[in-house]
């Protein structure tokens, strides 16, 4: 029988040294189940008697925990080898080096609680769920879009320096919106620094806001005349508007940032522009809408005179769909404050009167009467300007008198009346397409099918005037145009149903009249002819 061996344990137990104990308890290393150590800081609840016979120390080994949290898999500890020393050869530790075990012990289990209690990402309690990074190519185009302060409550009282660097940050990452926040709080802070308000005006052109960036270039130069940056800027932007003479003088002045290229380019569209107004002037629209579109490609890409050069250009050609879309594109932001300060009362003049005649053309008469009278008001002396005015007042005049009249049947004064608007501008599309409506309820199909027709040269797309020119064929018993003009309005609006029927009764009637089916090309045959 194995001789016993008494231990002499200190009077108090820890619980850090218990949770210890019951860790080397379940870690699969153990070879040997290791003594309780002394520490005198605990509470005596767990303190065996002081002088103890421990004939098996798999007996007093400290019960396991009985908290419900999932625990680690429990290994049972191998069983020791027979040793033909006693166990008085297990050195034992030191007072000191005990005392050390015990306090290492208490901070880890403190640092354990105190990470257990901390909250996850998603406001849980327990481990923090690290979130997958992306990989390198993801990170560089998410740093495009989204900002380094998204989300978060940033101070703009920094100082103005700070503010500019993190409005470049945000520039360099394509989020232009957020540098111009930035910018405009630098200045806010100190309007004194010409910088920030280059560097505004930086952002307001990636945001396609020109003008708004040529005030912001025009309020650096007169805070600092010699910055060269600003005047390098403010010549690529007036190029871009336009305003080639002024454009030309910034680049003398821009020093090390100008090249040779770009006052090329300035020559080349002052070139265009000057063959332009002679062209305008001996009415070669031809050569106007080919110097316009070399002017457009040399950098002029957002000149509001370019374009309505361009737009006149068309409309004089007869193309007035295109003239219309040409002059909503260059001045799709127009202010006239802001264009009579760079461009000037006469050339703002013009944009309105060529406004004005593009709106008469597309049957806009009220927006024309408005142009005129701004184009007038402008420019009191310009003969031609005066011209447009009376012209947009006098079709307006005669579309609303017809229209009343027409209203009230009486087709005869009404087409007397479309046609007195139409002696004021011979090319209107509504007026002809009204005149053809009178006509058709008179009973003068063909003099209808004529105003449609020309009206659809002006405006291919104008559905209203294809179904009176379709209806006045049906009357007059020409199946095959009835059936195309029938089938272009098909094929433009699917689910209009009078005109699928109408299709469908000139296809049974020209079957009637020749014998065959005619069909145009490009359309299905889905439809259903009822006799």
């Amino acid at each position: 029988m194995a001789k016993s061996k008494k231990i002499s344990i200190g009077p108090k137990l820890g619980c850090e040294s218990l949770l210890g104990c019951i860790f080397q308890s379940w870690s699969p290393r153990r070879r040997k189940p290791s003594l309780p150590e002394k520490d005198h800081h605990k509470a005596k609840d767990y303190l065996p008697p002081k002088s103890t016979t421990i004939t098996n120390p798999k007996k007093n080994l400290p019960r396991e925990s009985t908290d419900s949290s999932p625990q680690p898999k429990k290994q049972e500890p191998q069983k020791p080898q027979e040793n033909p020393k006693s166990d008085e050869t297990i050195p034992r530790k030191s007072s000191e080096s005990a005392r050390k075990s015990s306090e290492t012990a208490r901070i880890s289990s403190a640092s354990s609680r105190t990470d257990s209690k901390r909250f996850s990402l998603n406001g849980v309690m327990g481990n923090i769920i690290v979130k997958p990074q992306p990989p390198p190519a993801v990170k560089a185009n998410v740093a495009h879009t989204k900002s380094r302060w998204e989300g978060k409550t940033v101070n703009y009282r920094l100082d103005p320096e700070t503010l500019k660097r993190m409005g470049n940050e945000e520039y360099c990452r394509g989020r232009f919106g957020e540098a111009l926040v930035f910018y405009e709080r630098a200045i806010s802070a100190d309007p004194k620094t010409p910088t920030y308000w280059s560097n505004k005006s930086a952002a307001l052109i990636s945001l396609g806001r020109l003008l708004e960036a040529s005030d912001a270039c025009e309020e650096a130069l007169r805070l600092n005349p010699t910055y060269e940056r600003a005047h390098q800027r403010l010549a690529s932007l007036q190029l871009r508007l336009g305003e080639v003479e002024k454009a030309l003088c910034h680049y003398t002045q821009a020093g090390k940032y100008t090249e040779t290229k770009h006052v090329e380019q300035v020559e080349d569209v002052i070139k265009c522009l000057s063959r332009c107004e002679e062209a305008r002037r001996s009415k070669e629209w031809n050569v106007v809408l080919k110097e316009t579109c070399f002017a457009i490609s040399y950098g002029a890409d957002s000149s509001p005179r370019v374009y309505a050069l361009q737009t006149e250009a068309l409309l004089r050609l007869h193309r007035h769909e295109e003239a219309y879309n040409v002059y909503q594109k260059g001045t799709k932001r127009f202010n006239i404050d802001c264009y009579i300060k760079i461009f000037g009362l006469s050339i703002t003049s013009y944009l309105l009167m060529v406004g004005a005649q593009v709106y008469i053309a597309v049957g806009r008469f009220e927006d024309a009467v408005t142009a005129s009278r701004q184009a007038s008001r402008l420019d009191p002396s310009n003969e031609e300007v005066n011209s447009v005015s009376k012209k947009a007042r006098a079709v307006a005049a005669a579309r609303l008198s017809g229209n009343l009249l027409f209203n009230a049947s009486k087709f005869e004064v009404a087409c007397v009346v479309y046609t007195e608007g139409l002696e004021k501008d011979p090319y209107n599309a509504l007026l002809l397409c009204n005149r053809a409506a009178s006509r058709f309820k008179l009973g003068l199909f063909e003099k209808a099918i004529e105003d449609c027709t020309l009206a659809l040269d002006l405006q291919p797309s104008y559905r209203k005037a294809r179904r009176r020119r379709a209806d006045s064929y049906a009357k007059l018993e020409k199946w095959q145009h009835a059936i195309q003009d029938y089938e272009l309005l098909v094929m433009e609006i699917p689910g209009d149903e009078e005109t699928r029927r109408a299709l469908a009764e000139a296809n049974v009637q020209f079957r009637n009249q020749t014998g065959e089916d005619y069909r145009f090309r490009g359309l299905g045959s889905d439809l259903v002819v009822v006799n």
